[in-house]
């Protein structure tokens, strides 16, 4: 019977809490990017108008090498910033979502972290089981350029590695802003300055039985489209 059902438990869910410098307002967004000297009136007119329809509230969290044009710095676009601002986010979430599940790093057995425009090398994987002093043996996996589907796929792929592997998977999802601000003009590619924000969810994941009586919730299903013609790909 324990062949037929191989479950997959979720032990814990942690997302980041920004720290109040990190937050800004609508007005404060469009004035800082004003300050990057790049956006014509008529775009800064439209990206405000953006940010009245976006939903999105008046202290929502940008990272600090944007922020701190507000006082008169440059804008940090550098590699180091981005890491910077990839480590406080993921450290955080990474941290708590151990505590949660109650789980020291080195049983994690499988890591998957999963940023779609940010792929430095070391890797982010490497950052984490650095940083936590994971086992030399983890089975590690990065993901990059695979959009807003990226925190599902990466759900899929740690279960398919626990239909594998007796043991626990932490799952990483996360976006880094530093580096990936759009500095033209054309309207549809502004909208990803006002839509996006500073953010991060992980979660443990386990395939012991022994774990399902603590467990969140059981994992049934995963489902994924992949379009394979030209007008999907354009």
């Amino acid at each position: 019977l324990s062949c037929v059902d191989n479950p997959v438990y979720l032990l814990s869910f942690a997302t980041f809490h920004a720290p109040d410098s990190w937050k800004v307002s609508h007005e404060q967004i469009i004035e800082m990017m004003r300050r990057q000297n790049t956006y014509t009136d008529e775009s800064l007119d439209f990206m405000r108008r953006l940010l009245v329809r976006s939903g999105t509230g008046q202290s929502t969290a940008w990272p600090p090498g944007i922020v701190q044009c507000l006082e008169g710095k440059e804008t940090d676009k550098t590699i180091e910033g981005s890491r910077k601002e990839a480590e406080y986010v993921i450290f955080d979430i990474v941290e708590k979502a151990l505590k949660k599940a109650k789980v020291h790093p080195k049983e994690i057995d499988v890591l998957v972290i999963n940023c779609s425009l940010f792929s430095p090398t070391p890797s982010l994987c490497a950052m984490v089981v650095s940083k936590f002093g994971m086992r030399s043996d983890v089975l590690t996996y990065n993901l990059s350029g695979m959009g807003c589907a990226a925190s599902l796929i990466s759900v899929g792929l740690a279960k398919d590695m626990l239909q594998r592997h007796r043991g626990k998977a932490l799952v990483v999802s996360t976006e880094i802003i530093t580096p990936n601000l759009y500095y033209g003009n054309e309207r549809g590619f502004l909208l990803q300055n006002t839509l996006f924000r500073c953010g991060g969810a992980a979660i443990v994941l386990s395939n012991k039985w022994s774990d399902g009586r603590r467990a969140w919730y059981k994992l049934l299903h995963t489902v994924r489209v992949q379009g394979t013609g030209e007008k999907d790909y354009q």
